[in-house]
C-alpha cells in the first residue's frame, strides 16, 4: 500500500510492505 502525504512543502510518498515497515521514514524524519 502506497500513502501521498504532504511534508511541508514538498509531496513525500510512503512505501509500506507486507510487514508494515515503512521504507522512506527514515528520510522522511
Amino acid at each position: 500500500a502506497v500513502w501521498k502525504i504532504e511534508v511541508e512543502d514538498f509531496p513525500a510518498f510512503i512505501v509500506i510492505d507486507d510487514k508494515g515497515h515503512d521504507f522512506y521514514s527514515k528520510w522522511i524524519g
